[in-house]
């Protein structure tokens, strides 16, 4: 059976009115409605599945239509009447729009990427759409109703984005210039790369600048309405004050605990997805995150009942899932510099001169490599196929599965769980680095990691170092923890 879609062709009949028409899955191609004089009215036509490529729309009828998985390429929308349509699961593509009347559209799940917006009267209920490398010029939101947009590598200038429900926002290397937000909403929002400094804040009528001066008191009214993500957020990225994130997040978890259960679970949702933006964009230090994790390790969430337990503990791991793919960046390698990690070597042997050797001359060539002094301790060994664990500064054991690109991920085993080591009559000295032996500007990383923007992930090639052919078929898997 073909998985290909086969489309219908559309024509133009000569007919005004293609009203409550069939038109699923069909292919619209280079056609050109503004000279159409009158206009096609397509009033709740089904278009599902079909396909706009290089059509201009001019004033055409599209009231209670229906777009469900359809897409749309290089189309012009020009003072269409979009009205109370259903548009859902749609990829927009270079398209244009321009002066078009919105009656509560329903617009979900939809891809808008390499579009324009422009003198736009948004009135949508708009929910779970992402806008990528958009532009919005002179567009209002007023009354409407939207929730989890995405807006990444977007320019959006005179834009009232406050005068509406407006929830949880995320705003990705943005260029934002006379836009208003609303107060209500702002502490729920997600920044990464994008300035803030200039946005215009509404609340109740009367426009604030976004500083910590006057908002200081409001955010810690969060607390009293039990808004813990966003006060949480609100001290991460407007006071960025990590240190005392664990204890807040201690805090919620508490009294989470003890309120309404449809209540409490937004708000841990609204937590969890706060921590895996920062963590993704690499926006919270090493200690930060390892705290955190730590307080969800032991947690006990047993605490709930058991369909909220799948969503909370599914969140967990996809966080733990992020760490273990070593997804962060030369700027969390350089702030663990003055902690202690542990690694484990798992040994096909019970030779453990071999093992210890094998071991012993790969951290020391990673320590060359990185330009740092020799720094690690052996802390202990478990016979059999020998197990060895050493005490390594925080950089070189970060940077051992970016470095090790001869292996898979999954050799590796990342966790930043406290653990349990049974060391007897052993006292380990906290190991730590001079800081004046760390890398003083980035140069020296970026060369190691090969950094790349795009991936956030780097697996750059080492071919001197010690990776030798007795270290691969003994060394089976590489524990990494705190």
């Amino acid at each position: 059976m073909s998985g290909i879609i086969k489309y219908n062709r559309f024509t133009d009949n000569g007919s005004l009115s293609r009203e409550k028409e069939d038109l699923t899955y069909t292919l619209f191609e280079k056609l050109d409605f503004i000279n159409e004089l009158p206009k096609i009215s397509f009033f709740r036509s089904d278009f599902r599945g079909s396909r706009f490529v290089n059509v201009s729309f001019y004033e055409n009828n599209f009231d209670r239509a229906d777009f469900i998985s359809a897409i749309f390429e290089k189309c012009l929308f020009t003072e269409v009447d979009i009205a109370a349509s259903e548009i859902k699961n749609c990829y927009f593509n270079e398209c244009n729009f321009t002066l078009n009347n919105y009656e509560n559209t329903s617009i979900q799940e939809c891809t808008f990427e390499n579009c324009t917006f422009e003198d736009e009267k948004f009135l949508v209920n708009m929910k779970n759409c992402k806008f990528i490398n958009c532009t919005m010029r002179n567009c209002d939101f007023e009354r409407s109703t939207t929730e989890k947009l995405e807006f990444n590598g977007c320019e959006i200038y005179n834009t009232d984005l406050a005068t509406m429900h407006a929830e949880n926002f995320i705003f990705k290397s943005c260029v934002l210039e006379n836009v208003s937000l609303g107060k209500s909403y702002i502490f729920g929002y997600l920044f990464y790369k994008t300035d803030i400094s200039r946005l215009d804040v509404l609340y109740r009528g009367n426009t604030v600048k976004m500083n910590v001066d006057n908002f200081s008191e409001y955010i810690v009214s969060l607390l009293t309405q039990q808004r813990f993500s966003e006060f949480i957020n609100a001290n991460i990225f407007l006071f960025r004050n990590f240190e005392g994130v664990p204890d807040q997040i201690n805090n919620a978890l508490s009294e989470l605990s003890k309120i309404n259960n449809t209540t409490r679970k937004l708000e841990m949702t609204n937590l969890f997805d706060m921590f895996t933006f920062y963590i993704l964009n690499n926006q919270l230090p090493y200690k930060l995150v390892s705290k955190v994790l730590n307080i969800l390790d032991d947690f006990d969430w047993t605490a709930f009942p058991f369909e909220e337990q799948l969503v909370y503990i599914s969140m967990h791991k996809k966080i733990e899932m992020i760490m273990n793919t070593f997804h962060y960046d030369d700027s969390f390698i350089e702030s663990a510099a003055g902690e202690t990690l542990f690694v484990t070597f798992r040994c096909k042997t019970d030779d453990y001169q071999e093992a210890l050797k094998l071991t012993s001359d790969l951290l020391d060539d990673l320590h060359l490599k990185l330009g740092l002094d020799k720094n690690y301790k052996l802390i202990q060994k478990e016979k059999g196929s020998w197990i060895l664990t050493f005490a390594v500064v925080g950089v070189v054991a970060l940077m051992m599965p970016k470095m090790l690109n001869d292996y898979s991920k999954t050799f590796f085993d990342f966790s930043l769980k406290r653990k349990k080591l049974k060391i007897l009559g052993v006292l380990l000295d906290n190991i730590r680095i001079d800081p004046e032996n760390i890398p003083k500007s980035l140069e020296q990383f970026n060369l190691i990691l090969d950094t790349s923007e795009k991936s956030g992930l780097t697996n750059p090639t080492f071919d001197n170092i010690i990776v030798t052919e007795a270290f691969k078929e003994i060394v089976n898997q590489i524990d990494i923890g705190a």
